[in-house]
């Protein structure tokens, strides 16, 4: 069953559509040419596309008129049918690379893993009754600790750590310049982003724990973007939310690269809109607004 709370009160999850599959296919050189065909991915699939932490995927594909084959990923060289299974610990793309005297056929498939752990029976409802069970199986946290719920599930970062949230009762709402005074000193940012390691769920749990305990009120926030091009299916991110007394609602996104840099940006979140952020303290040579990620989908989860 899926949930939707009121616009603001939401969080993140992945979920590309079954088998979303991504083709590209380069030009050719030598227009006009008469060159042989290139090679026909005939199908390139990930079942299923959307696992939880610790399953299995098979890939399975069916590729004609090629010389060879290659699945990226440490796979390698296929034969031109076939399926195998794999263990994507993240969100992971499967690139398979068709080649012939004809040119090169690409073709992509993504795979989602749910940044969750179940540790309950999925309920057919997911009640007050049903999550009181889950926290009966999970660790104690002190009394202002909380972990973050969602459909029966509870959230973990990349390293499968419990995320938890720890909340200052004194904490208050901040004002615009105050808040930009506390990231530009907060670190959050500076640590680098490290796949399987430390990600987006990470820099938000971060964030939320370094701000309340500087007396400042926030929330984490999880989403679900459309991403830009045409790459089928959603994928999932989060971030911090701080009610300001003169700006409202702020949307803070401290991701960092994976070197490590000065990362706080304020972001654009409202359903049906591109997800833009903008760099709060830029350095030079840096961007001061970026990409959009995509169009936000939902808000899972806002948490305070």
């Amino acid at each position: 069953m899926r949930i939707r709370l009121p616009i603001v009160f939401l969080s993140l999850l992945l979920a590309l559509s079954a088998g979303a599959c991504l083709e590209v296919q380069p030009a050719q050189p030598g227009a006009g040419q008469d060159l042989p065909p290139r090679p026909e991915v005939v199908s390139f699939k990930a079942q299923p596309s959307r696992i939880e932490r610790g399953s299995t995927v098979t890939l399975q594909w069916d590729v004609r008129g090629a010389d060879s084959i290659v699945i990226d990923n440490g796979i390698g060289t296929v034969s031109s049918r076939g399926s195998m299974q794999v263990r994507p610990e993240s969100m992971n793309s499967y690139n398979l690379t068709a080649t012939s005297a004809g040119g090169e056929t690409v073709s992509t498939v993504m795979v989602n893993v749910l940044p969750f752990i179940k540790v309950a029976s999925p309920a057919a409802t997911y009640t007050d009754e049903s999550k009181e069970i889950l926290i009966g199986r999970l660790p104690a946290l002190g009394s202002n600790e909380s972990y973050v719920f969602f459909n029966g599930a509870v959230m973990v970062g990349a390293d499968n750590s419990l995320i938890v949230l720890r909340n200052n009762p004194s904490a208050r709402n901040p004002d615009w310049a105050e808040l930009k005074e506390f990231l530009k000193k907060d670190q959050t940012d500076a640590h680098a982003y490290v796949p399987n390691k430390y990600t987006c769920g990470d820099f938000a749990q971060a964030l939320h724990n370094n701000a309340e305990a500087a007396g400042i009120r926030a929330a984490l926030v999880a989403i679900e973007l459309q991403p830009p091009g045409p790459v089928q299916g959603v994928m999932n991110h989060s971030l911090n939310a701080f009610e300001t007394t003169d700006k409202g609602t702020v949307y803070i996104d401290d991701t960092s690269s994976s070197q490590g840099y000065y990362a706080d940006k304020i972001v654009n979140v409202a359903i049906a809109s591109d997800y833009t952020a903008q760099s709060i303290f830029p350095q030079p040579g840096q961007m001061i607004v970026w990409p959009s990620m995509g169009k936000v989908e939902s808000i899972d989860i806002f948490q305070w």
